[in-house]
């Protein structure tokens, strides 16, 4: 009797273990669950709010920004953006060169044109290679209609194989060609556009020395490449509406006359003096 009392109390406690372990396991089952429950919404919340934080820009589209200055001429209503390192010339050069147009220039083939801007490679911005020089000109002529325009003496001299290019819903027209002299390649492309009654140009110009290093010490100059990045230059231009403010703005006319505009309206022309 004894031995089948202890074997019924001995029954009681392992079952009593078993119970507890059971409830043990169903708690924290259960409060896993809750918890899952719990954090699926916040998961959620993350998600949606990283779906809609805007992009931020890539390394390399910071770099670029940062890599380029920019132009801008309110009174011609235009403006471009160019390699921080090129160095930029307003008005008529001040350096003599054989690459490069000056303000005498345009008057002797293009009167009405008046030299913007001058946008020029350094002489060491391709090292170690057969590079010379390298330039943008923008050139802006009011004096003309658009029909003057296409038929640009700038662009047609370089034949009349033109294209046409569309900037910012301008079409420009432009042509180029490749020469050599006296040992340097030369590579040229103009580009002519009509806007706001005035027609801009651009004129791009590479040069490297023909024959190759013989010491083995400059590579070619890759004078397409090269002309690539000048290109960049021009697609980049932005047209807007002149400045109204022209005070002591001096425009020059086919006739041969300097209008001097005093105010937004009134103006005063005078022929320029022989040497002037």
């Amino acid at each position: 009797m004894l031995r089948r009392k202890l074997f019924i109390v001995l029954m009681v406690a392992v079952g009593s273990t078993g119970l507890t372990g059971c409830g043990g396991e169903a708690a924290r089952s259960t409060q896993t669950q809750t918890s899952s429950a719990g954090a699926g919404p916040h998961k959620n919340i993350s998600q949606a709010s990283l779906a809609t934080r805007p992009a931020r820009p890539s390394r390399k589209e910071f770099a670029r920004e940062a890599s380029l200055s920019t132009y801008h001429n309110p009174d011609e209503g235009i403006s471009f953006r160019y390699p921080r390192n090129y160095s930029l010339e307003e008005g008529d050069v001040r350096e003599s060169s054989f690459f490069l147009k000056r303000q005498e220039d345009l008057d002797s083939e293009q009167p009405g044109a008046a030299l913007v801007a001058t946008v020029l490679i350094p002489e060491d911005g391709y090292p170690n290679t057969t590079f010379e020089h390298g330039s943008l000109q923008l050139v802006a002529n009011g004096a003309g209609t658009e029909k003057d325009c296409r038929e640009s003496t700038l662009v047609g001299a370089y034949g009349n194989n033109s294209r046409t290019m569309t900037i910012q819903g301008i079409v420009f027209r432009w042509s180029g060609q490749e020469s050599e002299t006296a040992g340097t390649k030369i590579l040229e492309r103009a580009y002519a556009g009509y806007s706001q009654g005035t027609c801009y140009e651009f004129l791009l110009t590479v040069a490297a020395e023909e024959a190759p290093d013989p010491d083995g010490f400059k590579k070619p100059a890759e004078i397409i490449k090269i002309m690539k990045q000048l290109e960049k230059v021009v697609w980049s231009a932005q047209f807007s509406s002149k400045s109204a403010t022209t005070t002591g703005r001096k425009q020059r006319r086919a006739d041969g006359l300097l209008v001097i505009t005093t105010s937004g309206e009134n103006a005063t022309r005078c022929r320029r003096e022989a040497g002037r």
